[in-house]
């Protein structure tokens, strides 16, 4: 199987886990975050400007029916092409640490991954069925992940253990004419959103970068947009940036002096539940060439876990992640 460790996180958030203390934490709001009052989310008289999105990357945890196999890690990865006018291409990673990522270059098609035996752990041959032939983007977020008219479906083991898109029930239901069951579960357990900044061009000032993600913290929970915002101080003075998270438009956490304040960790409840919200932007500032920015907002699994534990990493909550980068990596 396919650890959490490697597959929901990358090595820069692990990382991290070593630079921002448990201690630290501090709860930022004590009321779900649909009632936090808020100002406007920018301190900049120029409009937030969207950053471009390289790459969006959504794992999902799959329990099937059959009480003998094991939960699987599924991970698709939507990425922008670099030639002008190219559609986005789709990756998919399978539920073993052996099963290479596969590259679903066409618009439409199927492939198989083989099955995959160990002492440890066994996976059937997994089948996969996509189509993006009339996929529609949503052209102001520069997204390359569709937001309708399309169906990315994997079967496994006579399951279907990932249906995702508008269009994947009307597929599963023409292509096994209802006679195949579906997972007991399929959750998003992760997302990794990769954007580059655009810097301001010489002699401007430089106005706020807003990335935006639409995710759930839970099972059952209502779908939230989360907002993370920089921009430079109303003073303007260089070294005197600000960072901002927000949800559903209402501000949650507000950094100050980055240059300062470059690594920090807050707790914000949302839906009545706490959920960790952690910056790193030591790599932004000071690395040449210049690394990436990092910011994080993972669900705790309980109110009385913490952060980091051995414990708390084998049943992760939701993390949403945002890699922001000056240049494409």
């Amino acid at each position: 199987m396919v650890s959490a460790s490697s597959l929901l996180l990358p090595s820069s958030v692990r990382d991290l886990a070593s630079c921002v203390s448990d201690g630290a934490v501090r709860v930022a709001c004590t009321t779900p975050a649909s009632t936090l009052t808020v100002s406007s989310t920018t301190t900049s008289s120029s409009p937030p400007a969207p950053p471009s999105t390289l790459s969006v990357a959504v794992t999902y945890r799959t329990t099937p029916q059959a009480p003998s196999s094991p939960p699987l890690l599924l991970r698709l990865t939507w990425s922008s092409r670099s030639s002008h006018g190219a559609p986005p291409t789709l990756s998919f990673a399978g539920p073993t640490a052996s099963s290479p990522a596969v590259q679903l270059r066409r618009r439409k098609g199927t492939c198989c991954l083989p099955s995959s035996s160990s002492s440890s752990t066994h996976s059937p041959p997994l089948a996969l069925f996509w189509d993006l032939t009339a996929a529609r983007y949503d052209g102001a977020a520069s997204s390359p992940e569709p937001v309708s008219g399309f169906y990315v479906v994997a079967v496994a083991g006579a399951e279907v253990v990932l249906a995702v898109g508008d269009l994947a029930a009307e597929f599963v239901k023409a292509k096994f004419e209802g006679q195949i069951p579906r997972a007991r579960s399929i959750l998003p357990v992760s997302r990794t959103d990769r954007v580059v900044v655009a810097a301001a061009a010489p002699g401007q000032t430089p106005g706020a970068a807003v990335h935006t993600a639409r995710v759930r913290f839970a099972e059952g929970a209502p779908e939230h947009e989360v907002a993370v915002g920089c921009c430079r101080a109303a003073s303007g003075r260089p070294g005197e940036e600000e960072l901002w998270v927000s949800v559903d438009g209402k501000r949650a956490v507000h950094a100050r002096r980055l240059r300062w304040n470059f690594r920090g960790n807050q707790t914000v409840f949302v839906d009545g539940a706490p959920v960790d919200v952690l910056w790193d932007l030591h790599g932004w500032w000071f690395q040449d060439p210049p690394g990436c920015a990092v910011v994080m907002l993972r669900a705790r699994s309980a109110l009385e876990s913490r952060l980091w534990l051995e414990e708390e990493a084998k049943a992760p909550g939701f993390a949403l992640l945002v890699q922001a980068f000056k240049t494409p990596p």
